[in-house]
């Protein structure tokens, strides 16, 4: 009893975390920008995932021409970034979020842009509302290992995919990697400066791997092994800019390849 107590304050804590630190509002620089606005959108779209990783967005083009007037169900769809880059390539899409605060960012987002998902609502991962085998691709984008039970979370997934489907899961933290390394000695906050999600899971590739029971895994793939710009200032962001970040972009790429802190897995469901 203890221990489940335990789960579901910690499950609450990532909610609670979330609703509050919707991912974006870290990426506003100008004060007058209206949060929700057109010119919002615009202002972090440069910021956001598809368009700040073109590994994401290379995926998102080449899975699109393959599901194509199908069903794709997204865990953890923020403020619609992913989700309107398929709308917009003929996928029909259901966007999903653990927080409020999310959906109503990605609703606002979806109606400025002019597009109609099949549904946008609060969804749990970790126990979705869905039936058994109704979508024909999952797509989870830096989501599933800051959920607290990722292995559950890929077993959901599994359950609401018909025979075949696609699940495509970009990403998992990675380790060992250059951003473990920097997060577990220099305890160097991942999302927000002031304060990190509750549950930010990294795993092995061998454990990645493992949690796919029930699919054949098709495409595996490291990615981020280059340290990128970020939109922080002080004193750590000073020494990750000008020190950290020139010096290891000098790395081979075969080495840096191997210390790439993210890791991507395109399985279908047997």
């Amino acid at each position: 009893m203890v221990r489940m107590q335990s789960q579901d304050t910690m499950r609450k804590d990532v909610r609670d975390y979330w609703n509050t630190h919707p991912l974006g509002l870290q990426y506003v620089t100008d004060a007058n920008i209206e949060v929700g606005s057109p010119e919002f959108f615009a202002h972090i779209r440069p910021w956001m995932n598809p368009f700040k990783f073109d590994w994401i967005m290379d995926r998102i083009d080449r899975e699109a021409a393959g599901l194509r007037g199908k069903h794709l169900l997204e865990i953890g769809c923020g403020m619609g970034f992913d989700s309107l880059e398929f709308l917009k390539r003929g996928v029909r899409v259901t966007a999903t979020d653990l927080t409020p605060a999310a959906v109503e960012f990605a609703k606002r987002h979806f109606e400025i842009e002019g597009v109609e998902p099949e549904d946008v609502r609060v969804e749990n991962g970790l126990a979705l509302s869905f039936p058994d085998e109704t979508f024909d691709a999952v797509w989870s984008n830096g989501v599933l290992h800051a959920t607290g039970d990722t292995a559950l979370a890929i077993r959901e997934v599994r359950r609401v995919l018909k025979p075949g489907g696609r699940a495509i899961i970009s990403h998992f933290y990675r380790k060992p990697s250059w951003m473990w390394t920097l997060h577990r000695f220099g305890r160097e906050n991942i999302e927000y400066q002031e304060e990190d999600p509750p549950v930010n899971e990294f795993y092995s590739e061998s454990e990645i791997e493992a949690m796919f029971e029930g699919f054949e895994i098709i495409e595996t793939a490291r990615e981020h092994h280059r340290a990128l710009p970020v939109r922080r200032d002080g004193l750590k962001a000073a020494l990750y800019s000008y020190g950290f970040k020139p010096i290891y972009n000098l790395l081979p790429d075969p080495i840096a390849r191997r210390l790439a802190y993210k890791y991507s897995v395109t399985a279908v469901r047997i």
